[in-house]
């Protein structure tokens, strides 16, 4: 049974849903922010989330439209080349378990980073973040990526979509 047939059943009452396209076409993006719309203008023109959101309307339910995070495109501002130190090696964060390891990380960099306080972290748990729209990859290169601080990063939509007035 799909998933639209099984939302005739009306002893369902909530259902959960993740659909993970759009992070799927931002994690494989090559062409940048323009690229990203328009994978995601022709997924969203194959009519899949609008017949799913569809049936949930005629079956009775309310629903709400969210996403973990935001992207942003980022450029470049150099490898950073520390080895094995840091704990985790996102393109836009990066973090370190201690504040000796960030700070030489820090040193790495050409652009300048920010020194993420780690008051309400665990005690081990040291991020360098790439300040604006960096990121921390080859110079000259663009990426569309999330995890750092910018407001398209970190602002979460939610959505609550209702049936359109006939």
């Amino acid at each position: 049974m799909s998933t639209i047939e099984s939302l005739t059943d009306h002893r369902i009452k909530a259902v959960g849903l993740v659909i993970n396209t759009v992070d799927d076409i931002m994690h494989g993006m090559q062409l940048g922010s323009a690229g990203m719309q328009n994978q995601v203008r022709q997924w969203a023109g194959k009519n899949n989330l609008l017949t799913l959101i569809n049936s949930l309307i005629d079956n009775g339910f309310q629903i709400f439209l969210t996403s973990d995070h935001g992207n942003i495109e980022a450029s470049g501002l150099g490898r950073i080349n520390d080895g094995s130190i840091a704990e985790s090696k996102g393109e836009r964060v990066r973090v370190y378990a201690s504040e000796i390891a960030r700070k030489e990380a820090f040193n790495l960099v050409s652009e300048p980073s920010i020194l993420w306080s780690n008051i309400g972290l665990p005690d081990d748990y040291f991020p360098l973040i790439a300040n604006g729209r960096g990121a921390y990859i080859n110079e000259g290169k663009n990426i569309v990526g999330h995890g750092g601080i910018a407001i398209e990063e970190v602002i979460i939509p939610y959505i609550k979509i209702r049936k359109r007035a006939e």
